[in-house]
């Protein structure tokens, strides 16, 4: 799978948005892209020079005329990272990251790159060379190649599924809109409350989630020729605090291009009943200025949210709209392989 650089970019901030990392401002995780990116050296590579003693921007802290390459640089660079990444360390519950990454983190740990006395560099590099062929050995058995296909084969479906989606959207309306509706069930201390607490029901966090979207999906999707909602998409999330969400996306068709406030529409009057804020239940407008009128600042006098196909640079706008909602699916998933986006509602169940 190749993606160009707004696509990784517009993934990577999201995912750290849905996760909760990208408000922490002591450590920003290297991307997931550029994990995948150093797998591709790897793969590719015969001999791995993690030092040298030709000049580099990376002189060696400690032994004069030593370098470390530019492969070097990178390679320690993700070496540390990993032992603190929330994404490779399995801070998140019940969430998966793509297969190669997930490997190539274990090997890491498990030749201890991260124990060396940097002084050590002949060691240091022999290591990383062992951890490598013994990664390029684990990719290729049948068991690894069958998870790698799977996870790639259902992103594929998933994006397929996205694209047919959007080409009805496309075909009811050339002007709508997105909003956005967030229903959390917060699990205290990351844990699900046990018999007998207060709390505890004979449910998961999500299946619990699930349900209350459901709910609000059929209500919806009951009255959709008054609140001119054309589909309904679904993702699943989970913050660094074990809040399991689910996003609903609302795609709404829009006859004029007037600046109507989200509050005076037929959509928000259906979707205000069902706002909650309790302890561990929440229920709320999204938070992601792309897809949620209630929130977004205002550009060029529209805000970010409406689309018209129209419009100049509508192209790049849905390219960075699919880049958010679908990609970091490619990167994290939620329970097992199957990705994180779903179509609720849209073309076959659309009676026209």
């Amino acid at each position: 799978m190749l993606f160009n650089a707004m696509e990784k970019m517009e993934a990577t901030n999201q995912l750290n948005f849905i996760t909760g990392l990208s408000h922490n401002q002591r450590y920003i995780p290297i991307s997931s892209f550029n994990y995948l990116e150093l797998i591709q050296k790897i793969k590719k590579g015969n001999r791995f020079r993690i030092f040298t003693n030709n000049l580099t921007a990376f002189p060696h802290p400690n032994i004069p005329n030593l370098y470390k390459t530019n492969l070097g640089n990178t390679v320690f660079n993700h070496i540390f990272d990993n032992i603190q990444n929330p994404y490779t360390t399995g801070q998140f519950q019940s969430a998966w990251i793509h297969p190669e990454i997930e490997l190539l983190s274990q090997l890491m740990l498990k030749h201890n790159l991260h124990q060396f006395n940097p002084d050590a560099y002949q060691q240091i590099e022999h290591a990383c060379e062992t951890c490598f062929a013994d990664f390029k050995v684990n990719i290729q058995t049948r068991v690894f190649m069958s998870q790698l296909q799977s996870w790639i084969t259902r992103y594929r479906s998933c994006s397929n599924r996205y694209d047919r989606f959007f080409e009805f959207i496309y075909g009811e309306s050339s002007k709508f809109e997105l909003h956005s509706l967030i229903v959390q069930r917060k699990r205290p201390n990351g844990l699900e409350p046990a018999f007998g607490d207060p709390d505890f029901r004979s449910m998961t966090a999500y299946d619990i989630v699930k349900e209350k979207c459901n709910e609000i999906i059929q209500d919806v999707w009951k009255k959709r020729s008054k609140n001119d909602v054309l589909g309904i998409l679904s993702r699943e999330e989970i913050d660094i605090d074990q809040t399991c969400s689910i996003r609903l996306i609302f795609i709404v068709e829009k006859e004029y291009s007037d600046l109507v406030p989200f509050k005076d529409t037929p959509l928000y009057e259906m979707l205000e009943p069902h706002f909650i804020e309790l302890n561990h239940d929440r229920i709320a407008l999204g938070n992601i200025g792309t897809i949620n009128s209630g929130i977004a600042s205002l550009f060029q006098e529209q805000e970010q949210n409406y689309y018209d196909l129209k419009q100049i640079h509508v192209g790049n706008r849905l390219n960075a709209l699919k880049a958010q909602l679908l990609i970091p699916s490619y990167l994290f998933r939620i329970g097992d392989d199957s990705c994180s986006l779903n179509i609720e509602r849209g073309q076959t169940q659309y009676n026209r």
